[in-house]
Order: C-alpha cells, then sequence, then structure tokens
C-alpha cells in the first residue's frame, strides 16, 4: 500500500507518544506510522498496536548512524519528537544522563533533517523552560527561558539548538510547549498516577515540601487534539498549550481523595518529604496564540480524575 505521509513518533512507547500513536493510527489510515524508542522503566507495552499501517523499530537516538540508517530505509516525511527523559526529580539524580540523552537524541534528528529539509518537524517541549513566575502574569511564546533544574535545562537547550539550526540552516520547526499532561498509562512517578497508584497500594502520597506548588493539568486527549491541530497546520514557530486547571499539589490530593470517596483526614494518606533544593512554585503560560486556531482544553480536572479512578 502507498501511504500519503510516513510519520515518525520519536519517544513512541512512552506515555504521551503511546497514547498519541493510538489515536493517529486510527485517525489517519492513509499514513504509516514509525515508532522509534530505545525503551526503558517507564514504556508502554505496545504490542497491543496491531494496525496494519504501524511499526515499532527499537533504537536509541544518540547513536547518529543507527538513525540515518533506519529514516533512510522509511522514507520519513514527518517527525513528531517526544522523545526524552522527564522526571524532574531524576534529573537531579544523574543530570549527565539527562543531558547526553535528551539533547544529542534531539540534535540527531536536526542533523537528519538538515540534510532532508522536506520533512515536518514538530518537537514537544515544556512549560517548564520559562521557569517559574512569581507573579500572575503569564508568559508567552516570546518570553525568556528560565529553567531552574536539570530536566528543564536539557529542554530548553534543546529549544535553543532548534532555533539556532532555523536561523543557521534554514531548517523549519515548531516547538510546543504544553504544562502538565495527564492520562492514562502514566508511569507513577509523576504526582497523579504515583497518587492513585499509592492510594489503590495503601501506600503513603508523598508530597514534596508543604504541597503548596501550583501546577496546571492537561488530559491528555487535549493535548493530542492541540499537537495533531499545529501538526497539520503546517504553521511554524513555537506554541503553548495551556489548560486552566492550576491547582496546588495538597488541593490536587484533596480532589483525588475526594473523587475516590476517602473520607479520612488527609494526613492518614499523605506523608510530607523534603522538598527539591528549588522546586518552582508555579507556571502560568499564555496560549491565546493556540487558541485562535480554535483550540480549547475541553477536559475539566475533576473529569480527567474520575477517569482515571
Amino acid at each position: 500500500m502507498t501511504y500519503d505521509k510516513t510519520v515518525l513518533v520519536t519517544g513512541g512507547a512512552g506515555f504521551i507518544g503511546s497514547n498519541l500513536l493510538r489515536s493517529l493510527i486510527h485517525k489517519y489510515p492513509s499514513y504509516f506510522f514509525l515508532c522509534i524508542d530505545k525503551l526503558n522503566y517507564a514504556s508502554v507495552d505496545l504490542k497491543t498496536i496491531t494496525a496494519t499501517n504501524f511499526k515499532f523499530v527499537k533504537l536509541d537516538l544518540t547513536n547518529l548512524p543507527d538513525v540515518k540508517s533506519s529514516l533512510d530505509v522509511h522514507k520519513v516525511t514527518d517527525i513528531l519528537n517526544l522523545a526524552a527523559e522527564s522526571c524532574v526529580d531524576r534529573s537531579f539524580e544523574s543530570p549527565l544522563y539527562f543531558t547526553t540523552n535528551n539533547i544529542l537524541s534531539t540534535q540527531n534528528i536536526l542533523e537528519y533533517v538538515r540534510v532532508n529539509p522536506h520533512i515536518r518537524l514538530v518537537h514537544v517541549s515544556t512549560d517548564e523552560v520559562y521557569g517559574e513566575q512569581l507573579d500572575t502574569k503569564k508568559v508567552d511564546e516570546t518570553g525568556k527561558l528560565n529553567p531552574t533544574n536539570p530536566y528543564s535545562a536539557t529542554k530548553a537547550s534543546i529549544d535553543l539548538i532548534i532555533r539556532a539550526y532555523e536561523y543557521s540552516f534554514g531548517l523549519k520547526s515548531t516547538i510546543v510547549r504544553p504544562n502538565n499532561v495527564y492520562g492514562p498509562g502514566q508511569y507513577p512517578e509523576k504526582i497523579i498516577p504515583m497518587a492513585l497508584h499509592n492510594l489503590k497500594l495503601g501506600n503513603p502520597i508523598l508530597l514534596h515540601g508543604d504541597g503548596h506548588h501550583k501546577r496546571s493539568y492537561l488530559y491528555i486527549s487535549d493535548f493530542i487534539e492541540a499537537l495533531d491541530l499545529i501538526w497539520h497546520s503546517n504553521l511554524y514557530g513555537i506554541y503553548n498549550v495551556g489548560s486552566p486547571h492550576e491547582i496546588s499539589n495538597l488541593e490536587l490530593i484533596r480532589l483525588i481523595l475526594q473523587l475516590s470517596q476517602r473520607k479520612e483526614p488527609i494526613d492518614t494518606y499523605v506523608k510530607f518529604v523534603k522538598d527539591r533544593n528549588y522546586n518552582d512554585s508555579r507556571y502560568l503560560i499564555d496560549y491565546k496564540k493556540l487558541g485562535e486556531l480554535g483550540w480549547q482544553a475541553s477536559v475539566d480536572l475533576e473529569t480527567g480524575l474520575s477517569q482515571l479512578i
């Protein structure tokens, strides 16, 4: 069969990537989807995907010759780049690994696109590249990058390298910076799946510091719709993908307990642990630019959490 596009999804065995693949494979039967992932402790089993327009290749993207060989064979037309280690706590433990893995893997993709400029590249970054916002003013896509942890520093570095390739080599690309994405299949190291996992097992829910840090949460289906819209709009530049659902970590746990019909005091379930050396208090991003394309989040936090409980 001849396909209209051959779409590479890097990091497709991750939480976002696996949900994205399952959605797009069925939505676009005239596209062929190639997933490249080296697989790690948090990977999702993709063996249940039996569609004929899908193929999985286990490959380490930090190996440039292997990247070139695989992409040449499959004649890739589009790349949705999600490959990255993303656990902030682990980035404090292994900052050098995060730097090597996250930056080199994407730079190898850029090197391939540089000599194959027909490829449409959409890179998934994070709102954390902006650093924390101490006031109520939201930061738009022109905001300066001010990462404060090893993970977000690697993502900010990648964003800058992409922009450098645009200026230096004329590469055209799109960078997407979402809030915290959550949903089914997420490894229980992020706060929502961790809380649900520990609650199910009867283990304490661990909260950094006093739980006052705030985050905005975006349900996976909303993010997939946003990414798909940006990709198919053929617009370049940077797009924030935001959610109005900002909540403190402590209030988030209260909501999870309420939806789980747990009536005991919150102290029954929560264990406060030492905070990170530096933990951003909040991220506030302006996403009006994406809204002008007609997108807005449709799944509120309570509904999204209820689907996971």
